[in-house]
C-alpha cells in the first residue's frame, strides 16, 4: 500500500475512533510497527494527528474545551474553577491524607490548601501542584514517580500507579474532562486515566471537582461510572435541570448557594 493511501486510512480511522494503538494500525494496514511510527510522525508534522505513548489521537482543530492542551485549559472558566476549589476544601479536615490528580481545577484547590491548612499529607502526580504546595512548609507532600508528560506537567505510567497504590487516602479530589449520566467520568488524557483509577481504588471518599461546563459532555476514554463517586463539587452556574436529573439518578452534587 502506498504511503499516501496509508495516511488516508489512518486519518479516516482516527476521525471515527478518535484514538488508535500503533499495533492496531500495523494490523489494519498490514505493515510493520516501524512503518506505522514513521507514518504517524509524518501526519503529526502535517498537523492532523498527535502521537501519544503507544499510538496516536486525533488532533482537534476546533474550539472543543475537552481537547485543549493544559495552558489553554488553565484559563478557561477560571473563576468557576476557583469557586469550585473554595467549596471543595470545606470537605477537608486537618491531618487528613488527600490526593489531587493532575488538572487545572486541582491546581486551584492546591492554592487554597496552602492558605487554609497546616497539617495535611497530599499525594499528587502533578508537578505544578507540587510547586504550589511547597509554599507551606508544614505539609507532607508526596509526588508519585513515573514518566513525565511535558504538556500536562504530570507523571504517569506503571511506576506512578504502583506508587499510588501503596497509600490509604482519606479524600481524593479528581478532575476529568467530561462527565455525564450516560458515560460517567471520561477523559481524553490517555496517560491520566490509569492514575485516576488507581487513586480512586485507594480512597475512602471520592470527590469529582468540575466546573459546570463539563456536565453532560464526554471525551473518548471511560474512567468510571458516576455511581463510584461519592460527590461532585461544581460552581453556581450549574443548570437546575441537570441537578434534578442527577439527583434522580442518586448522584450527589454540591454547589454554592
Amino acid at each position: 500500500m502506498l504511503q499516501e493511501h496509508r495516511h488516508q486510512k489512518i486519518e479516516s480511522f482516527l476521525k471515527q475512533h478518535k484514538a488508535v494503538k500503533a499495533a492496531e494500525l500495523a494490523s489494519l494496514l498490514n505493515v510493520s510497527i516501524d512503518t506505522v511510527r514513521r507514518d504517524l510522525e509524518t501526519l503529526e508534522k502535517k498537523g492532523t494527528v498527535k502521537r501519544v505513548h503507544g499510538g496516536a489521537i486525533l488532533k482537534q482543530n476546533n474550539n472543543n474545551v475537552l481537547n485543549k492542551l493544559f495552558n489553554e485549559r488553565e484559563v478557561k472558566n477560571l473563576e468557576n474553577k476557583q469557586e469550585v476549589a473554595a467549596l471543595a476544601v470545606e470537605l477537608i479536615e486537618e491531618g487528613q491524607a488527600i490526593a489531587l490528580n493532575g488538572g487545572t481545577t486541582t491546581i486551584e484547590i492546591a492554592k487554597v490548601l496552602v492558605e487554609k491548612f497546616q497539617r495535611l499529607t497530599i499525594i499528587t502526580n502533578d508537578i505544578r501542584i507540587l510547586s504550589i504546595l511547597g509554599a507551606n512548609k508544614h505539609f507532607n507532600v508526596i509526588l508519585s514517580g513515573g514518566f513525565f508528560n511535558p504538556e500536562e506537567y504530570t507523571l504517569y505510567g506503571k511506576q506512578c500507579e504502583e506508587i499510588l497504590a501503596n497509600f490509604n487516602i482519606d479524600i481524593a479530589f479528581i478532575t476529568v474532562n467530561g462527565l455525564s449520566l450516560e458515560n460517567g467520568l471520561t477523559d481524553f488524557r490517555i496517560h491520566e486515566v490509569g492514575v485516576i483509577q488507581t487513586i480512586l481504588s485507594r480512597t475512602k471518599y471520592k470527590v469529582v471537582v468540575a466546573d459546570s461546563s463539563k456536565f453532560e459532555t464526554s471525551s473518548y476514554i471511560n474512567v468510571c461510572p458516576l455511581k463510584e463517586i461519592d460527590l461532585i463539587v461544581t460552581d453556581r452556574s450549574i443548570p437546575s435541570n441537570i441537578v434534578e436529573d442527577y439527583n434522580k439518578a442518586n448522584i450527589r452534587i454540591l454547589s454554592p448557594h
